[in-house]
């Protein structure tokens, strides 16, 4: 993720987050905005503490996968 791009905006990442699905979503929002632990993100979410890290992983390899797409020519995908 440490490349040299230029810096999300704001739309770029609700453009992006849309590729999440709803728990994804939610707990990139918690761990992000509201500065959870996984440890109470899985309470919330009654889910196991190692599922919220999953979770919050695959959130954030989405989210970036999902931006580069963004900033990327459509040409240079091949």
């Amino acid at each position: 993720m440490a490349r040299d791009r230029p810096t999300a905006t704001p739309e770029r990442l609700e453009k992006a987050a849309a590729c999440l699905c709803a728990l994804e979503r939610e707990v990139l929002i918690l761990s992000a905005g509201e500065r959870l632990s996984n440890e109470e993100i899985a309470e919330r979410l009654g889910v196991s503490t190692e599922a919220a890290e999953r979770l919050l992983a695959k959130a954030l390899r989405k989210l970036d996968r999902a931006i580069e797409r963004l900033e990327r020519p459509w040409w240079k995908f091949w």
